[in-house]
């Protein structure tokens, strides 16, 4: 019964998230698609929810099999993650899904090869955004985080860093 609650809350907290992902930026994306994918792995052979599990798993993978790079770069510019977390991340996701994804048969999907392109592209990115405009922005100035965002952040990271592993 414990497991059957538990998928409940994976799959409920990602349509809750999902169905706010319309700004494209979002790094929420990364963090939700992270892990239903260890829920599908976790649970992927429960009784009583495997064809439940295994009937969302192949509609998940249908659209996110390869997430689109637009999500990876809303994950890496936010400071919790930056390429390190990004990276560790897509090893884990791709991980959960121990058979090789049908729709890639003929071109299988490299985590360290997706990694590289997104750097890639990521570096990039801050290059162009560096010679356009480089030179023109203001010094900023950081305001420290309060003690409650703080603590926010370090769980939020601690436990992604956990299901990385």
């Amino acid at each position: 019964m414990k497991k059957i609650v538990n998928v409940l809350v994976y799959f409920n907290n990602a349509t809750q998230n999902f169905s706010h992902v319309y700004k494209l930026t979002t790094n929420q994306f990364y963090v939700e698609a992270v892990n239903l994918a260890g829920a599908f792995s976790e649970f992927g052979n429960a009784p009583y929810i495997h064809y439940s599990c295994s009937f969302n798993k192949e509609k998940f993978l249908k659209y996110y099999s390869h997430i689109p790079h637009i999500y990876d770069i809303a994950f890496i510019l936010d400071p919790r993650f930056k390429l390190n977390g990004f990276q560790k991340n897509l090893e884990y996701y791709y991980g959960c899904f121990l058979v090789q994804l049908p729709m890639y048969e003929d071109n299988p999907i490299d985590p360290k090869e997706q990694y590289n392109e997104v750097s890639n592209l990521f570096h990039q990115l801050c290059n162009e955004f560096h010679a356009q405009y480089g030179n023109t922005l203001p010094p900023q100035t950081r305001t420290p985080f309060s003690s409650k965002e703080k603590a926010f952040l370090k769980s939020t990271f601690d436990n992604l860093m956990k299901k990385s592993k």
